[in-house]
């Protein structure tokens, strides 16, 4: 019983997750304003949005698997800047 109540303590509900005062939101937003391209951002919003790679093509007129390896590739791209001052956690 005591793991649960940790568990439910760590992982409830808190609004200010993204806020826009988090250090880790606003470096990851920078990242994608400054070192994307318009078509990697726009890949990337529109898959955090649609959270499917099948959804994601059809908007592009893509293959799934083109899409998947897409948003790999940016995905990578942006953990590579994120990583590079040190900023994981």
């Amino acid at each position: 019983m005591k793991v649960y109540r940790e568990c439910k303590v760590e992982y409830r509900w808190n609004p200010t997750i993204f806020s826009e005062d988090d250090e880790k939101v606003a470096r990851l937003k920078e990242i994608i304003e400054t070192k994307l391209s318009q078509a990697e951002r726009t890949i990337i919003l529109l898959y955090a949005e649609t959270q499917s790679y099948r959804k994601l093509g059809l908007m592009l007129r893509l293959s799934h698997m083109t899409c998947r390896a897409e948003v790999l590739r940016i995905r990578d791209k942006i953990l590579m800047e994120y990583n590079k001052d040190g900023n994981i956690h």
